[in-house]
C-alpha cells in the first residue's frame, strides 16, 4: 500500500515573492525591514509590482526592445512614484517658439542652415510605415559620453531638481564642445536651485524655459562644481549666497529655444550630431521598472503628461530599432547606468512636446 502526497515542485507564489523582497531590501537599504506593519504594506505594493512587470514584459517583440524589471521603486505605488519624481516640473504652454534675443532665434538659425544644399535630401519620417531615412552626411551613431563632455550622472534624491539638473549638465556639454576642452566641467546645480526666480521653486520644481529665460535675462554666469562647494560652507541651507562666475568662458547663456518638434525630430537628430546634447520634456511615469533596452510602447506622449526633464546626449540608427540616448536624474542605478533609450520618430514619452536648444556666450 502507498500514501501518495501530492507536491507541488513550483514555489508558491507569495512565498517567492517574499523571498525577491527581503532581497529587494537588503539591495536598496530599505528602512523598514524590522516595522512590520510597514513591512507588510510594502510587500503588498511590491507584489502587485511584479505583476506590472510581467505584463509589461509581455508586450517585448524584439531583443532590443525595453525590459523591466524590480528596481528601487517597485515599493512605491503609481501615487507615490509620480509624487517623489515626477513632481517637479512646472511647465507651462508656451508659444510654439520662445526666444528673448535680438535676431533669428536658434531654432531658426539652425533650420536655415538645415535647408542648405548638402541637407535637400532631409530626413523623411514615413508616418504609414515609421521607417527612418537618413541622409549619407548624417552620422548613424552619434554618442557624446565617447567625447568626454558628459557630466556624470546625477541623482536629484527628494530634491524637484530635473529641471535644474537637465538644463546646467546641457549647459556644461555644449561649453565643452565650445571650447573644444574634451573635459565637461561639472557646473554648480545649486546655483540655479537656489538663486533662480522666473516661476521657479527650488527643490519644489520648476521650469526649463523658465529656467533658460532667467539665465539669459540676469546673464548668469555658472560657477564649477569646485567654486560652488566653497560658496556653499560660506552659505546657509538653501539661501541664494552665490555670485556671478568670474572665470570661464562661454558660461552664459545667449540664445535658447522652447519649442515642439513633434513630426519634425529630424531637427533633434541633426542638432544631436552637429551641435551637441538638448533639452527634454518627457512623461517619465512608466520608467519606474525600466531596467534597459529601447522603450517602444507603453510611454504616453501627450503635452499635459509632460513631468520631468532631461538631457539627451546623442541616438543610435544603426540598428532595426533607431534610439535616443537619454540620460536621467535619477542616479546610476536607474536602468542602463542613468540612461535611457527612446526610439526615434514616434514623439514616445512626449520627448518632441518641448525641446530646448542652448547656444552659450
Amino acid at each position: 500500500c502507498f500514501l501518495m502526497i501530492p507536491f507541488n515542485l513550483q514555489p508558491n507564489a507569495v512565498i517567492e515573492a517574499r523571498r525577491k523582497f527581503d532581497i529587494f531590501i537588503r539591495l536598496y537599504e530599505k528602512p523598514y525591514r524590522f516595522n512590520v506593519r510597514e513591512y507588510e504594506h510594502r510587500f503588498q505594493i511590491f507584489r502587485s509590482s511584479l505583476h506590472k512587470i510581467a505584463s509589461l514584459n509581455a508586450h517585448r517583440v524584439e531583443n532590443d526592445t525595453a525590459i523591466y524589471g524590480i528596481t528601487q521603486y517597485a515599493d512605491l505605488s503609481d501615487q507615490e512614484f509620480l509624487r517623489i519624481n515626477l513632481a517637479d516640473l512646472k511647465h507651462e504652454h508656451y508659444p510654439a517658439l520662445r526666444f528673448e534675443s535680438a535676431g533669428s532665434s536658434v531654432l531658426d538659425k539652425f533650420i536655415i542652415e538645415s535647408k542648405s544644399a548638402e541637407m535637400k535630401d532631409a530626413i523623411i519620417f514615413s508616418r504609414a510605415r515609421r521607417d527612418l531615412r537618413v541622409p549619407k552626411l548624417l552620422p548613424k551613431v552619434v554618442d557624446w559620453r565617447e567625447k568626454g563632455v558628459i557630466p556624470p550622472v546625477k541623482s536629484q534624491g527628494s530634491c524637484g531638481a530635473c529641471w535644474a539638473i537637465s538644463v546646467v549638465d546641457t549647459i556644461s556639454s555644449i561649453s565643452a564642445i565650445k571650447k573644444a576642452q574634451g573635459n565637461a566641467t561639472d557646473l554648480c546645480i545649486e546655483q540655479v536651485i537656489n538663486c533662480a526666480g522666473n516661476g521657479n521653486y527650488g527643490c519644489e520644481g520648476g521650469d526649463t524655459c523658465r529656467l533658460l529665460e532667467w539665465m539669459r535675462e540676469s546673464n548668469v554666469k555658472l560657477n564649477t562644481l569646485q567654486d560652488c562647494e566653497t560658496a556653499q560652507k560660506l552659505g546657509n541651507g538653501t539661501e541664494c549666497t552665490f555670485q556671478n562666475a568670474t572665470a570661464g568662458d562661454y558660461m552664459a547663456v545667449e540664445k535658447f529655444s522652447c519649442v515642439s518638434l513633434v513630426d519634425r525630430e529630424h531637427l533633434m537628430l541633426r542638432y544631436l550630431a552637429t551641435r551637441g546634447p538638448i533639452v527634454a520634456a518627457v512623461n517619465a511615469a512608466s520608467w519606474q521598472y525600466y531596467l534597459g533596452g529601447i522603450v517602444q510602447y507603453h510611454c504616453d506622449n501627450g503635452y499635459d503628461d509632460l513631468n520631468h526633464a532631461v538631457e539627451i546626449v546623442g541616438y543610435n540608427l544603426e540598428g532595426s530599432i533607431p534610439y535616443y540616448l537619454v540620460k536621467n536624474s535619477w542616479g546610476p542605478r536607474f536602468g542602463d547606468h542613468g540612461y535611457i533609450k527612446i526610439e526615434i520618430g514616434k514623439n514616445l514619452c512626449g520627448i518632441a512636446n518641448r525641446v530646448s536648444f542652448i547656444e552659450l556666450m
